[in-house]
């Protein structure tokens, strides 16, 4: 397509060919027919040459945690005879200024690479692309754009804070384990159970003496030490924290979930609107991460648990909240709950005046962040007494 050099171009030549009419001068008709042909080279020369440069863009990490830098990758690539033109690369990133460079000719067979940095300060998906290249031949009188990269996106994660894991109750679960009558394994063999051989199995968790008794193979299923558990709770109500503060909340829900998760605890995840995620493995914290990137607060002021808290004195429990927490605590349950271990984290708008705990939260152990307090001393200063 011409550019604007190239339509005015095209334009001189029709008043050149137009005045050669009306004064009869032959050299106008030369002069219209030379700006013609170089405005119709130019489109042809763009047309068969905008196919010639390859662009695959990489994002590495693709996933991060606010705060950090991620690095996008343009690799560029000539695979025909002739050298590429010179091109203009724009890619689009969601809430930022977009990444502009210019590409000088590539020779044939040859690889490049350029890169330019996006930083993140805010959780969330942000939209990378669409990719466009433009060619523009050496005149300037025509050029061509097209999509060279389809669209991506990169995942910001909460911010994390290295903190300390709130402190399991002591001895619960081990003591009802080894107590458990189901137990096998009591004479000294580190197995649970058995259970018939499947194919793939490994021989070597073959246990013989029982194959031979019930005449087929029967394999051991090892015994797995019980973790502990631990589950936070975050209120994602818009009447009970303004957007600022919702931010802080997720950031210290994410801090408790890898603090839980890296001390080997099967973590829960809930939220007032009905969420509820269970990781066991380190994966499985990856997507309750993955899930704190993208919450969003729910207009509803109802609380809509998927159990009641409190029932089980071997779980550990983080409660993350701010305004209107008595309504949140009397969901879960009432009273004392013995043997439970349970933080309730409440950031407080600006300008409040340090609150003692309520009546309704005398069995949590109430950590309140002040506005513009660090949740991670806050916390310690709490869960190391």
């Amino acid at each position: 397509m011409p550019t604007r050099a190239g339509f005015a171009t095209a334009t001189f030549a029709v008043l050149a060919l137009v005045a050669g009419r009306v004064f009869g001068i032959f050299e106008l008709y030369i002069i219209a027919a030379s700006m013609l042909a170089l405005v119709a080279c130019a489109s042809l020369w763009v047309l068969l040459n905008w196919r010639s440069l390859h662009v695959r863009r990489m994002v590495n990490p693709a996933r991060l945690h606010a705060g950090s830098t991620t690095t996008v990758t343009l690799d560029l690539s000539n695979q025909r005879l002739a050298p590429t033109a010179v091109a203009r690369i724009t890619d689009e990133v969601e809430g930022t200024i977009r990444a502009d460079a210019h590409v000088p000719p590539i020779r044939r067979n040859t690889n490049t690479r350029a890169s330019y940095r996006v930083p993140t300060q805010t959780r969330g998906r942000v939209g990378i692309g669409p990719m466009k290249t433009r060619v523009t031949d050496p005149f300037g009188l025509a050029s061509s754009t097209r999509t060279s990269a389809p669209d991506t996106s990169l995942l910001v994660l909460p911010r994390v804070d290295t903190i300390s894991p709130p402190p399991q109750p002591g001895g619960t679960t081990a003591q009802q384990m080894d107590r458990s009558p189901n137990r096998v394994g009591s004479n000294g063999d580190d197995f649970s159970s058995l259970r018939a051989y499947a194919i793939g199995d490994d021989l070597r968790k073959v246990h013989w003496p029982s194959s031979a008794h019930n005449g087929e193979l029967v394999v051991r299923n090892e015994h797995i030490p019980e973790h502990g558990h631990s589950m936070v709770l975050l209120d994602v109500r818009a009447s009970a924290a303004d957007a600022d503060r919702f931010e802080l909340m997720v950031s210290a829900a994410a801090s408790i979930v890898v603090a839980c998760r890296e001390r080997g605890d099967r973590v829960r995840l809930v939220t007032t609107n009905g969420l509820d995620h269970i990781a066991d493995t380190s994966a499985g914290c990856d997507a309750i991460l993955d899930l704190l990137a993208v919450v969003e607060q729910s207009k509803s002021n109802s609380v809509s648990l998927p159990f009641r808290a409190g029932r089980s004195g071997s779980e550990t429990s983080a409660t993350v909240v701010a305004d209107d927490a008595d309504t949140l605590i009397a969901s879960m349950h009432s009273g004392r709950i013995a043997g439970q271990s349970n933080y309730v984290v409440r950031f407080q708008p600006e300008g409040a005046s340090p609150q003692a705990g309520s009546t309704r939260l005398t069995s949590s152990r109430m950590i309140d962040i002040q506005h513009g307090d660090d949740f991670a001393s806050a916390w310690a200063r709490i869960v190391r007494r």
